[in-house]
């Protein structure tokens, strides 16, 4: 499968993606992939300067462009039409152009079955019928009817009642940082961190025969948390206030506890929907809209962090700058807001972050963490390392799970599959390779004979220029 990827080089460190807010500003990508070469204003030269990478092409068109001029222009004089050979050039082109077009329009056809596959992401309510009242928007944002019935699902967050909608959503506009629920033999749509799974211990199936050909199944893990809890710091920090509330439920995988390392150690259960829903949405943005990045927790003074944005793509074209410009600016600051060291004097949330590497190449590796909300107020936020087998990948499929919630963190053109492919290659094979050499054999053939004839015609002309009385030729000017 041939994908167009992202321009590479960008010289980034790592990402930082926080749970429930998706990532629109660069260096993030959309979830589209375009396998197709053509669009309708480039189809038409791109495909002919294809055509004429085969050097008969462009022997037969020079060949009647001199025959052209010839015919229609008093230059030098032709006898033969040139339609007798630019024609048939022509209609041998055109339907190379044909099998061209028709192909690149299956492109075209399988990237919108793609890019246009109904998702399902977890998403509040209140954003979603807020936004389908806007009268402005005319693009209305639909409830998956598949995931329990089309119901939202009541959590409770900080004491406040929350409802969560299940968000029905072309693949193409999945972002990072989504939280998206996936069903069992459905193609994982994104590079997910594995969050919760109906089965035992938050485990999760996948076939993975479309990445690396292999068909047997693959676990992967919930990310777990670290057996030994980190020590508060020894030097106070005097920025945050040491005042406990309300827990937060940062626990990563499924039946366990976020407790003492005691209950962590227990066996973990299969935890439910309802259970799982619960729980994400007291760590990410879904129960706590304006929660501030747990990376930028006071507790955790001692750590050297950077959570700032400073790589960036280059815009290209108008509209792309026009976008980078206006649009995609004031989103940023409000990524800014969410990561700037939150006020002593205030009440704060802290929603989970995940730090990763930046999208590369390494389908069998990956590192990053997760760092989740302190459970209690003035405490440290936790790291919880991440590795290959907490990551699904895409173009696997779920196996053998009834359903798995994960957090997406490479989208489009950053994912696994798409850094591993290469771009549509043209229809050049051997064969037209080999009669590529074989024209050039013949035209150097002809050129040397042409050249070497010509040479001994005129020498042979010099010599015997007295002796051809019977054509006029003679050197003595005075003979008559």
């Amino acid at each position: 499968m041939g994908l167009k990827k992202k321009d590479k080089g960008s010289g980034e460190e790592q990402r930082i993606v926080d749970f429930g807010h998706p990532e629109y500003d660069p260096p993030f990508a959309d979830n589209s992939v375009k396998t197709s070469r053509y669009t309708l204003l480039s189809f038409f030269p791109l495909a002919t300067r294809e055509q004429f990478r085969r050097v008969g092409n462009v022997y037969f068109f020079c060949i009647g462009a001199l025959m052209f001029l010839g015919y229609y222009t008093p230059l030098f004089y032709s006898a033969i039409s040139p339609w007798t050979t630019l024609g048939p050039l022509a209609l041998v082109v055109s339907i190379s152009l044909v099998q061209e077009g028709y192909t690149d329009a299956q492109r075209h056809k399988s990237d919108k079955k793609t890019n246009f596959f109904p998702c399902t992401i977890l998403s509040r309510a209140e954003d979603l019928d807020r936004q389908n009242k806007n009268k402005k928007k005319r693009i209305k944002r639909t409830r998956d009817t598949r995931v329990n019935g089309g119901k939202d699902m009541k959590t409770t967050v900080a004491g406040q009642e929350v409802p969560i909608a299940f968000e029905s959503v072309f693949r193409k506009n999945i972002r990072a940082g989504n939280l998206v629920f996936v069903r069992n033999r459905e193609m994982i749509p994104a590079d997910l961190i594995l969050l919760a799974s109906s089965n035992e211990g938050g485990n999760a199936y996948v076939e993975t025969s479309s990445i690396d050909g292999e068909t047997n199944l693959k676990l992967r893990n919930s990310p777990q948390m670290p057996r030994e809890m980190p020590q508060e710091p020894q030097k106070p920090n005097p920025k945050v206030m040491m005042r406990k509330s309300s827990s937060f439920s940062s626990n990563l995988y499924n039946g366990g506890q976020a407790g003492s390392s005691d209950e962590r150690e227990q066996p973990a259960e299969a935890e439910s929907f309802t259970q799982a829903i619960q729980r994400v949405a007291n760590m990410s943005a879904l129960g706590h809209p304006d929660g501030v990045c747990a990376l930028v927790n006071p507790a955790n003074f001692d750590e050297d962090i950077k959570v700032e944005r400073t790589v960036r793509r280059t815009p290209k074209g108008i509209l792309s700058h026009f976008k980078e410009r206006f649009v995609e600016n004031s989103r940023e600051g409000e990524a800014v807001k969410r990561r700037s060291m939150p006020r002593s004097n205030g009440q704060v949330a802290y929603i989970a972050a995940l730090t990763s590497e930046p999208p590369n190449t390494h389908v069998n590796n990956f590192s990053g963490k997760l760092t989740l909300p302190p459970d209690v107020r003035g405490n440290r936020s936790v790291h919880a390392p991440l590795n290959a087998d907490n990551i699904l990948l895409r173009g696997a499929v779920l196996r053998n799970t009834e359903w798995v919630i994960g957090l997406a963190c490479f989208t489009g053109a950053d994912t696994k599959l798409v850094q591993n492919s290469v771009a549509t290659p043209s229809k050049f094979s051997q064969l037209d390779m080999l009669i590529n050499r074989t024209v050039l054999l013949v035209l150097m053939i002809m050129i040397i004979c042409v050249c070497s004839l010509g040479a001994m015609a005129v020498q042979a002309n010099t010599d015997a220029f007295d002796q051809l009385w019977y054509a006029g030729f003679n050197k003595d000017l005075s003979e008559p």
